[in-house]
């Protein structure tokens, strides 16, 4: 369908040059008086002027300001009114708390088609100047009024200002409070929050990962959303407009969350919640391969509704060369996907350039599929040694010890010798993917049934490992296997390659193996083989995407090229091979030298493929071509933790790439989600060794650190925390930037500071928040 300007919102543009009283929606003058600049004055409540009534009722979700450029900011809000149809709101913006000086006073519309959101750009504004601004709507001849929100544009790109800003991500709601925001309230000198996406989860309590006891999350449209799971697991997932608009109210119901926005504007970007978890382009994996996600209209509806709902210039980023001053412009099928475009750039004086990119609107799949059978073999014996040939990472002089110790013999299922074994494998997979069927997607015995036997059709043919085959065949009844002669395979003699069970895939339908917890050295040979087939296999970025970045970097003369990243760049492994560095703990090493760590865990492994660790030779080359080349420094979140990672030196510039990783403002921390995942692996793999896994749990930090010094490893973390939660704070100024993370854990004797609100006592809690601070000099 085409969407009009009545169906679709659109950003306003009035400007603060003429002050239009009561003007019409889109019309702004065309002069260029000036504002005086006023000092950034401290977030304390503001009176309001006589005749002006205050009203969360129909302002329930506040104010805010966003993507701020030296001379224009958005500005939004959304009125509360279901019984109006379009409404006329009235825009002040002033240099002053009591709005003694306005600058901008127009009559604007919030369109019912819009759920009464209203977002509005506002130009003609003056460089580093903060802006007080306020909404009033007429009801019943009275004037209610939002709160006053506070808002402050760029410097000019030639001004030698000094730059502060915060960096967050990832604000689950079910269960749990946004205390980690009261260090930024308590730092108002701030010019702006950088938010590094998850600003919503689609879900409603997703017992993997949210806490269903405490504040919880509803939707009125059940028949519009996705029911994933059974009986009393079974939750929601966003999937219709009404769906993703109650989550963004929900969201904002909190009153500290509420208050940010009302006191510092906010550069945003999405990462994967805001459409789906761990999503690309618009598929979804919620039900690991078990059904197809992928969805089109539901992901133009979660991107509706961030545009309705985010003070986020989506017109001028889809349209970088459209002019911030003229005119009206409607958002059409053209801004959606597949055409979506929000990377942008921001310049803060002559010292920052803030680059923001997109992760999932254009990444390929994820590598190795949710729903590859284990056995199948990706790749012979043949294939695997021209590879390892090629390979620089393996010196040839290691190439056969290292089949021998990782690849895995396979027989070709499909010769004559195996007709009888594959007839009852078939069957025996066949009621596996029956069983998984009813359970993931509930489907109804016979259609599960059906499903399962066409699946175990398709994935028992061709090359199969004999590992797994064998641990199909050792569940056999003894009584099928000596009516049929069956027995475990041999592997003598046989060749041997890599099958997904080679790269940590257990399971029919499964993260674990596939998006999470895969075996490092064999994913990058298998990674670098499937580039080498498909170059677009890891074009994370897109071209245009990519050929944006390149040029806005190279040509930048910022003191500090940033680059805002919803995924970390820094890599996030766990050595358990006999070939790792020593953590320096006799306790640690002589657990991992034992045999309560079973041989298929003495790997390496990539704790997330999700991110950039899923593409390792295009994050090399990114790296080594651009960030490091550029010394570009990366700001990024999603993972849940905080990093200090520092990049390779350019051979060509000298110049090092740097990440600052910030962990979580609620969502559970990477620490619980590894620990979770190796208990899983133990179950299903090894379930002897669970206890020992668990023992792990206190050197999550040293390993992510020690990890990474190996010499093939370009990346070094120097640190890690994967148990905390917080917020990044820098400072970038001509001679340094300086990044200060402040963390808190989830629990400290008692006292939760996740599930335990701090609003009202928010000195006890800033006592309990650490900062931890890394200063980089200017290089030049």
């Amino acid at each position: 369908m085409s969407y009009t300007r009545r169906k679709f919102l659109s950003t306003i543009v009035v400007s603060a040059s003429a002050v239009a009283l009561g003007g019409l929606a889109g019309c702004g003058g065309s002069s260029n008086t000036s504002v005086t600049p006023t000092p950034a004055p401290t977030p304390t409540p503001t009176p309001k002027p006589t005749g002006l009534q205050p009203s969360a009722k129909f302002f329930p979700q506040s104010l805010m300001s966003g993507d701020p450029k030296p001379s224009s900011v958005i500005l939004w809000t959304r009125v509360e009114d279901s019984a109006a149809d379009d409404i006329k709101v009235q825009l002040q913006v002033a240099t002053d708390k009591e709005f003694t000086d306005v600058r901008v006073d127009e009559m604007l519309n919030a369109y019912k088609d819009n759920d009464h959101c209203l977002k509005v750009r506002v130009t003609d504004l003056d460089p580093y100047t903060t802006y007080y601004y306020r909404f009033v709507y007429i009801n019943d001849d009275i004037q209610y009024v939002t709160n006053v929100g506070r808002t402050k544009t760029a410097p000019e790109a030639s001004a030698d200002q000094a730059v502060k800003f915060a960096f967050v991500s990832c604000q689950d709601y079910v269960g749990r409070y946004y205390n980690a925001y009261l260090s930024i309230l308590n730092q108002p000198e701030l010019d702006f929050i950088v938010h590094l996406g998850d600003y919503i989860y689609e879900t409603t309590g997703d017992p993997e990962f949210q806490n269903v006891d405490g504040r919880s999350v509803s939707f009125t449209d059940t028949d519009g959303a996705i029911k994933i799971g059974q009986g009393d697991k079974a939750y929601y997932s966003a999937q219709s407009i009404s769906n993703y608009r109650e989550l963004y109210k929900t969201y904002r119901s909190d009153e500290v969350l509420r208050e940010v926005h009302e006191n510092f504007p906010m550069i945003a970007i999405w990462d994967d919640h805001e459409f789906s978890d761990d999503s690309w382009q618009n598929v979804a994996t919620s039900l690991d391969g078990a059904a197809d996600e992928k969805n089109l209209v539901r992901k133009q509806n979660s991107e509706r509704v961030y545009f309705e709902y985010m003070p986020i210039d989506h017109e001028h980023a889809s349209d970088k060369s459209i002019d911030l001053g003229n005119g009206e412009l409607a958002i059409s099928e053209d801004h959606l996907f597949p055409n979506t475009t929000i990377y942008r750039d921001f310049e803060f004086g002559k010292h920052v350039k803030l680059l923001m990119t997109d992760f999932r609107t254009h990444r390929p799949d994820h590598l190795i599929p949710e729903d590859a059978f284990p056995g199948t073999v990706v790749m012979d014996e043949a294939t695997t040694s021209a590879v390892i040939a090629q390979a620089k990472s393996i010196p040839l002089a290691n190439a056969n010890a290292f089949v021998k110790a990782t690849f895995m013999a396979y027989v070709d299922i499909d010769a004559p010798e195996h007709n009888v074994l594959k007839n009852v494998l078939t069957d025996v997979v066949a009621g596996l993917y029956k069983a998984d069927y009813m359970s993931i997607v509930g489907d109804d015995e016979q259609t599960a049934a059906t499903k399962g036997a066409a699946m175990a059709s398709k994935v028992v043919t061709g090359k199969l490992v004999v590992d797994y085959l064998n641990e199909i065949i050792k569940q056999l009844p003894a009584s099928l296997k000596a009516i049929y002669n069956i027995d475990v395979l041999s592997s003598d003699g046989l060749e041997r390659g890599i099958a997904y069970m080679t790269l940590g895939k257990a399971s029919l339908f499964s993260k674990l193996g596939s998006r999470y917890m895969v075996i490092k050295d064999v994913f990058d040979l298998y990674a670098g083989y499937k580039a080498s087939l498909d170059p677009a296999s890891q074009n994370a970025f897109g071209d245009k995407q990519t050929a944006w970045l390149s040029q806005e970097v190279m040509t930048s003369t910022a003191t500090w090229k940033i680059m805002g990243s919803s995924v970390s760049f820094a890599p996030l492994i766990f050595d358990l091979s006999s070939d790792r560095v020593s953590t320096g703990v006799p306790q640690l090493e002589g657990m991992f030298d034992s045999d309560a760590i079973p041989d298929l865990f003495k790997n390496r492994f990539y704790v997330n493929v999700d991110h950039w660790d899923g593409f390792p030779q295009a994050k090399a080359k990114l790296i080594n071509d651009l960030l490091s080349a550029a010394g570009v420094i990366t700001l990024s979140g999603d993972v849940h933790a905080s990093f200090v990672a520092t990049q390779a030196p350019s051979s060509v510039t000298g110049l090092r790439g740097t990440n600052y990783t910030a962990s979580s403002i609620s969502s559970g921390t990477q620490g619980s989600f590894i620990a979770d995942a190796l208990a899983g692996l133990a179950t299903s793999l090894s379930p002897e060794s669970a206890e020992t896994f668990a023992a792990l749990n206190p050197f999550f930090n040293l390993l992510t650190k020690t990890a990474t010094t190996r010499d093939d490893v370009p990346t070094t973390i120097s640190s890690s925390e994967l148990w905390k939660h917080g917020v990044g704070i820098v400072t970038a100024t001509s001679d340094t930037f300086t990044v200060d993370l402040h963390q808190f854990p989830t629990q400290d004797g008692d006292t939760n500071y996740i599930t335990t609100s701090f609003y009202d006592n928010r000195e006890t809690f800033l006592e309990a928040v650490e900062v931890e601070s890394t200063v980089t000099k200017n290089p030049v």
